[in-house]
């Protein structure tokens, strides 16, 4: 524990560049006087006074975006628009292999629509930027010590291949509705966990701002979080018998990890090891308020359902070993009408170049097989193992190696479906 947080303290303390500010703000003139040039004389005054000053950040990485990547352009016009508020795009997106690693980064940035939003994007996106290009660079970094250490205490080259060391860097779209848009964006190495690194970033549309847990839980939410979260310990602890490390724990706080879901309820993220055995992975919790209640703090009778499950801890274990035994046989065939027949809508499908929230069934199947049955993801899909699967709030995940495109699927009004799709 105490290596891995002087670990974690030595990756904080690196400094951004201070060029890679200058860099955006020089490539954001650049488009901007590029764009008024080609623009009829009649369009320049609706753009330039608000639109380039409300959209800089986005203005650069659109830019980048549709300049490297062919696939990109072709799939601007398919960026899902919600609420005509915001959108999120994959501005860049590269893949490099080498004999000794793997290393795939893929960039979103996020794009306000309504200029009544102030352009609050523009110092995340960069942030954002950072993040991803700073964690691949300390990545590869961190995997030629790992070799050179390997090495030079007897391993050999050929010893060193069949580590099949891969880096990933992408992002999750955890929702987006004409209320919240909540953005994941993650790092990992396949050789350690102890470097792996996931930022949430959540906006509120309509109020125009990014949003705490005090401002959807209110005042007191730093004790209902963590009477809630304790409460839904107890209850894991005796439906599982893991055992968390709440001696320790020393709360909530405005830093804590979270995301909010599609229904609008923030979920609470700790990473591994920090609240449990790294083997039970990363541990979520969801915090349901009603008026002045957490319905997590009720007991299991006291929480009606018409439906077939509650939630994800609810299904046992021989359904979720049949749901996942119907996915891998889809994906095995490459059947799109079938997995969509497991699919439950809206759902996300994080594609490599670009993520989309698919709003029916008859939109799942244009996707086409080609785009969803990649080589990446059948292979994935055919490794993972369902009899290693657990409930999580974000519900049940397959796919072989961390980093690997993924399948999660889970409760979504009282039955299982499928609920996103990463590559």
């Amino acid at each position: 524990m105490k290596r891995m947080e002087e670990a974690k303290q030595k990756y904080d303390s690196i400094p951004i560049p201070k060029e890679l500010s200058e860099r955006v703000m020089a490539e954001v003139e650049k488009a901007a006087a590029r764009n008024a040039r080609k623009r009829p004389a009649e369009k320049r005054h609706f753009f330039v006074p608000r639109g380039v000053a409300a959209a800089a950040a986005v203005a650069l990485l659109f830019t980048v975006g549709v300049n490297t990547s062919e696939a990109f352009a072709q799939g601007i016009s398919n960026i899902p628009v919600i609420g005509a508020l915001a959108k999120i795009v994959t501005f860049r997106s590269y893949k490099t292999e080498t004999e000794d690693l793997k290393v795939s980064v893929v960039i979103p940035s996020i794009e306000m629509i309504s200029e009544e939003l102030n352009g609050l994007e523009k110092g995340v996106n960069e942030e954002i930027y950072t993040f991803c290009e700073q964690y691949a660079n300390e990545a590869m970094e961190r995997a030629e010590e790992y070799k050179q250490a390997f090495l030079e205490t007897g391993g050999t080259e050929e010893e060193w291949e069949d580590h099949n060391i891969t880096i990933k860097v992408w992002y999750e779209v955890k929702s987006l509705t004409d209320q919240y848009l909540s953005l994941a964006v993650m790092g990992t190495e396949n050789w350690s966990s102890a470097y792996s690194e996931t930022k949430y970033y959540n906006f509120d549309l309509k109020e125009g701002k990014w949003i705490t847990l005090k401002d959807i839980l209110g005042d007191n939410y730093e004790q209902d979080v963590e009477k809630s979260i304790r409460f839904q310990i107890e209850q894991r602890e005796e439906e599982t018998g893991l055992e968390y490390w709440t001696d320790d724990w020393k709360g909530i706080d405005k830093s804590t990890k979270f995301y909010v879901n599609s229904i609008g309820n923030p979920v609470i993220v700790f990473d591994k090891y920090e609240i449990a055995p790294g083997a039970a992975g990363q541990q979520e919790f969801e915090i349901v308020k009603v008026g002045e209640e957490m319905i997590s703090t009720q007991k299991p009778e006291e929480v009606k359902s018409s439906d077939q499950y509650e939630d994800n801890f609810a299904v046992d274990q021989e359904a979720v070993l049949e749901f996942a035994r119907l996915v891998k046989e889809a994906v095995a065939e490459k059947n799109v009408e079938k997995l969509a027949d497991l699919t439950s809508f809206p759902t996300y499908v994080g594609l490599s170049d670009e993520g989309l929230i698919v709003e029916t069934r008859e939109d799942f199947i244009a996707l086409g097989a080609e785009r969803l049955f990649t080589d990446d993801m059948v292979n994935s899909i055919a490794g993972a193992d369902e009899n290693t699967l657990s409930p999580s709030m974000a519900g049940f995940t397959l796919f072989d190696k961390a980093g690997d495109p993924s399948i999660t699927f889970g409760v979504r009004d009282g039955r299982l479906g499928i609920s996103g799709m990463n590559y």
